[in-house]
């Protein structure tokens, strides 16, 4: 029996329409209509225009994969582990019964809020090392740094566009392929300290259960085994690393043979096939089409 884990993806490609309908889904678009958010309307009007900003992509992207979560498991396909890149890292804490869906959504919400309006940028490095590339960011000062560990040479770095621009132009004379990312700020970098702060009063109050599961924190990349542990991480996710390839690795040294990406797209399929040969990926549509 192949085990399976679930890998819940972070801001990126919008939902194209409403999520999979489910009683749970709809709870959370109620508790965000309370909340001044009207995803339900949004998900059905326009949602790639009304959802451009972080503050409504955030939510609405958690809701999407929270409610294909669930449409897995009523298919049968339950998770042996759980793992979420950057936003996708709330999903999973639901997913291993760690935060409840309702606190969770109000994490987010506000996380959105706090993160918008940060100035700053990101890019992608392609085809450096992983210790050049942070070279180039220390040689630049602290300000930049890297975000996210998304590949063996699939970096991105986040920071002030000024300083942003020049690790751009180092990484592209030794020979790195730089791509800037459209993204609203510069996540995962010293710069959003601020909505950390903002942010770590809500999570302190909120009730982070044990994990009924294997979760790998995309902060540590290890396995976390208690609720309190994981709520002491989340408190610094807005400004770590996202140290996805230890992620992967973390997975595939426990057993881990498939895993699916619970979300709308296919950017952690993608980097799982070019960092492992040991776990096959699948994106959800070939998750529901195979009935793994």
């Amino acid at each position: 029996m192949k085990e399976v884990a679930f890998i819940f993806p972070g801001q990126g490609r919008i939902p194209s329409g409403p999520p999979p309908p489910s009683p749970l889904v709809d709870s959370l678009l109620d508790l965000a209509a309370d909340l001044g958010l009207p995803l339900r309307e949004w998900f059905a009007d326009r949602p790639e225009e009304r959802f451009s900003a972080t503050r409504a992509a955030q939510p609405a992207l958690f809701i999407d994969s929270i409610a294909r979560d669930c449409a897995l498991r009523s298919r049968g396909i339950v998770p042996a582990a759980v793992a979420g890149h950057s936003l996708g890292e709330y999903v999973a804490l639901v997913s291993a019964g760690v935060l409840s869906p309702s606190d969770a959504l109000e994490i987010v919400i506000e996380r959105g809020r706090l993160m918008e309006g940060i100035d700053g940028g990101m890019a992608a490095i392609v085809g450096l090392p992983p210790a050049e590339v942070e070279k180039l960011c220390a040689d630049a000062g602290e300000a930049v740094t890297v975000a996210n560990y998304n590949g063996p040479t699939q970096l991105v770095v986040a920071g002030p566009k000024e300083e942003l621009d020049r690790v751009g132009r180092s990484a592209a004379e030794a020979g790195g392929r730089v791509i800037p990312l459209r993204v609203s700020g510069p996540f995962h970098s010293p710069a959003m300290r601020p909505a950390e702060e903002g942010l770590a009063p809500l999570i302190e109050r909120t009730r982070f259960s044990d994990p009924k599961i294997t979760v790998v924190s995309g902060v540590s990349g290890k396995i976390e085994g208690s609720g309190g542990g994981l709520k002491r991480l989340m408190l610094y996710q807005i400004t770590s690393s996202v140290r996805w390839v230890d992620v992967i690795r973390r997975l595939e040294g426990v057993g881990i043979t498939r895993a699916v990406e619970v979300g709308s797209g296919n950017v952690l399929t993608r980097l799982g096939r070019r960092t492992t040969e040991g776990i096959e990926f699948l994106t959800y549509e070939e998750a529901c089409d195979e009935g793994i």
